[in-house]
């Protein structure tokens, strides 16, 4: 069998489009480790760092990760190919920088500054549920994580969690809500749930949205994240 190579790296000509990385701007770069987003919407810490222009190159860039500068989520974090995705706040203490992670119009990677980090706000999609040892039931959300079952959350839904991960509001998908596009054609776009409209066995839940410019569009259900 012929030789692969290793996946440690992603070429430049064929990486996601959310990192934003022009095609001849390096033949290479970092791949973030799998287990939390999903590769085509994530980004490695370190190259995120690079990307904030917070240090010049690759030894002093994870000398600042290594040393424990970074927190992500309240959690200092050291891996260099840490993956890092929508609505992840990024911390560096030290300089006195807070970030919040995003996606804009052209489905790129969005990095927001902000004056301090708002986890009150910080929101997580719920994308399944299952039963654990014991019986216990547990949500997954759009990061990775894994949560304690909530009645009141289902899947699609979106929840923020307190300092002990624990669910404190529930942000139910139903008519009226307001949500913002994360894939599909209308990605960046924010808007109200007009109708939602049940999948079955052929196709797909999806919802007819109006924009905040007053356009309406259908898309995917799993295309929505719901922000109140």
């Amino acid at each position: 069998m012929g030789n692969k190579g290793n996946n440690r790296h992603i070429k430049s000509l064929t990486a996601p489009r959310y990192l934003g990385i022009g095609k001849k701007q390096t033949a290479y770069i970092i791949k973030p480790r799998a287990g939390r987003h999903n590769l085509d919407r994530s980004i490695a810490l370190s190259l995120l760092i690079r990307k904030l222009k917070l240090a010049d190159t690759v030894k002093e860039v994870n000398g600042i990760i290594k040393s424990g500068k970074v927190l992500v989520n309240r959690q200092i974090v050291k891996d260099v190919k840490f993956s890092v995705g929508l609505n992840d706040i990024i911390e560096i203490p030290e300089a006195k920088k807070c970030f919040l992670i995003s996606i804009d119009d052209k489905a790129h990677i969005q990095i927001k500054e902000t004056e301090k980090p708002d986890y009150n706000g910080q929101l997580f999609k719920v994308v399944g549920k299952y039963k654990a040892d014991g019986n216990r039931l547990m949500l997954r959300l759009h990061n990775g994580s894994i949560v304690k079952y909530d009645k009141n959350a289902m899947v699609n839904d979106s929840v923020s969690l307190d300092e002990k991960r624990s669910i404190n509001k529930v942000l139910s998908l139903q008519d009226g809500a307001q949500c913002f596009v994360i894939d599909g054609v209308h990605v960046g776009t924010s808007g109200l749930v007009k109708s939602i409209t049940n999948g079955t066995m052929q196709t797909e839940a999806s919802v007819l949205i109006k924009s905040n410019n007053g356009e309406e569009f259908e898309t995917l259900v799993k295309n929505i994240m719901i922000i109140g």
